[in-house]
């Protein structure tokens, strides 16, 4: 239980459970319960009816938020709010800010059924029905803003509070991409896929799922996942090629052929369970199959746990070069298990790491101290011990993603420290002789060495970096293709303006820069 916040605020619907689930899950964690409409009569010397009849709805918000701040200063406690509490902004700001708030709901009919013969409400005087759906409608768009959502209908309290119990620790460990109506979590979680049916309820409910996987992966964790959502759901299974020469438009028609022999309707979310590719290719299908279906991500590689799965970029390939179409698509949400990593080949795993020395590289010299000092025990542990390190560059990708989203800032453009170069080397080797990782790790040493010229890069910091890519095992020189192959690939590149690429320099190690750079330059 050490993982549970101090306080856990149950918030929602009169008749939805917050007082028998509270009562029931402060006995279970030996927390006390505060029900703040209890204190709400303490302080005011009344009961509700009476503070409605005689001073107005109005005066009771202010003992409610008086009773709020009473119940906030409990240290370990259960609180349960009255069911308008978190339709005011500052109620809901404290909630949000001293708490885990919780929304417990139920349908119309749930709630009928459990207010009947109760007649101490006050908001529901007269046409009952009529007043409760038209105080409903008023509430649901701020219940909307609540994250964590527990269903109450057809469950006892028992199990309410169990379910939550089940929730509450994936919450405290997960980190939030925040970028509006379109933000959503990162879970970071052991046997994760245990959990996917109840994420899927929480964030894209539906009755069907499609699995899209590859066939390493399938092999791996396929029955697995099928085995678990089946518990919930219809599961329709789509099987890919692995690789990244099958990352094309092909492949996509493939997808949306099956999207359409499923019958996959705008609420059938769409799991992509697996590395880089499957990833961007599955989130560029579901942003345009019925220009946009539910997506969710489940890395499975070191390289798509610390950056392919978050951020929304997704895309697939031309045979002119990587990633030229795509759409900013954001997942629903984000599901890591360092469990995946430990199957990984030592090559794979390799292939995430460039993208971990990229991201210490360009912001962060600690992390790039500590990747200095333990790459060896790293990269012996097979996955076992990176927790740290992945969730680092999580923290890293949704800072950046959360001020740039679509790279129109200059920010996420960093993100491409040693891709230009390392794109082009893929192009040019047609995808087969490299991985996405070791192309990266090639382009990183060229970017360091044309930093030194054009950025100031201390020779130091380039002697580092290239120390730690070789330390890892990844290759540092460049195949040696003719200028005139790497010109045409480098034309190609996405990033490139007019005929200046936004090439990305190393200042020193955990600083970076974006500079327009004249293609022959770079050539």
């Amino acid at each position: 239980m050490s993982q549970l916040p101090p306080r856990i605020v149950l918030a929602g619907f009169m008749g939805s459970g917050k007082t028998s689930v509270g009562q029931t899950l402060a006995k279970r964690l030996n927390y006390a319960f505060v029900d703040t409409d209890t204190v709400v009569e303490g302080l005011s010397g009344k009961s509700i009816p009476r503070i409605f009849a005689e001073e107005g709805e109005e005066m009771f918000r202010r003992w409610e938020s008086m009773a709020i701040d009473k119940a906030l200063a409990e240290p370990m406690a259960v609180i349960a709010v009255g069911g308008g509490a978190v339709c005011f902004r500052d109620n809901l700001d404290k909630l949000e800010k001293n708490s885990q708030l919780v929304l417990l709901k139920a349908q119309i009919s749930t709630l009928l059924k459990r207010l009947e013969g109760d007649s101490s409400r006050p908001l529901l005087e007269g046409d009952r029905e009529a007043k409760l759906r038209e105080l409903w409608n008023q509430r649901a768009p701020f219940y909307a803003k609540i994250g964590l959502q527990i269903p109450t209908d057809g469950f006892s309290p028992k199990q309410v509070a169990e379910e939550i119990l089940k929730v509450l620790p994936l919450e405290a460990a997960s980190l939030r991409v925040e970028l509006g109506e379109r933000s959503y979590p990162l879970y970071f979680q052991k046997d994760g896929l245990s959990y996917l049916n109840l994420l899927l309820q929480r964030h894209c409910p539906a009755e069907k799922v499609v699995l899209v996987t590859n066939e390493v992966v399938n092999r791996l964790y396929g029955k697995a996942a099928i085995r678990e959502l089946k518990r919930s759901h219809e599961v329709k299974l789509l099987v890919l090629p692995d690789g990244e020469r099958h990352k094309n438009l092909k492949t996509v028609a493939q997808v949306y052929a099956k999207l359409v022999e499923f019958k996959v309707d705008r609420r059938t979310p769409i799991l992509a369970m697996g590395g880089g590719v499957i990833g961007d290719l599955v989130g560029f299908a579901a942003a345009s199959f019925l220009r946009g279906v539910p997506f969710v991500q489940i890395p499975t590689t070191l390289l798509a746990q610390v950056d392919s799965s978050i951020g929304g970029k997704t895309g697939v390939d031309l045979p002119e070069g990587k990633n030229l179409v795509g759409a900013f698509y954001q997942p629903r949400f984000v599901l890591i298990d360092e469990k995946f990593l430990q199957t990984l080949k030592p090559r794979e795993l390799l292939c995430g790491m460039a993208e971990v020395i990229k991201y210490a590289a360009i912001f962060d010299a600690k992390l790039f101290r500590t990747l200095e000092k333990d790459m060896a025990a790293l990269l012996k542990g097979k996955g076992a011990g990176l927790e740290a390190v992945v969730r680092r560059c999580c923290e890293l990708k949704a800072w950046v993603v959360e001020r740039d989203e679509r790279e129109t800032l200059g920010l996420r453009a960093k993100l491409n420290f040693g891709h230009t170069l390392g794109h082009a080397i893929e192009s040019l080797t047609h995808y087969k002789k490299f991985t996405h990782g070791e192309a990266i790790a090639m382009g990183m040493v060229f970017a360091g060495r044309l930093s030194m010229e054009k950025a100031g890069l201390p020779v130091r910091d380039f002697q580092r970096l290239k120390a730690l890519i070789e330390a890892a095992g990844l290759p540092a020189e460049m195949p040696k293709f003719p200028p005139a192959a790497y010109r045409k690939a480098l034309i190609q590149d996405k990033k490139r303006v007019s005929s200046k690429l936004h090439f990305v320099y190393l200042n020193k190690i955990g600083k970076s820069a974006v500079i327009p750079t004249p293609l022959e330059e770079v050539l």
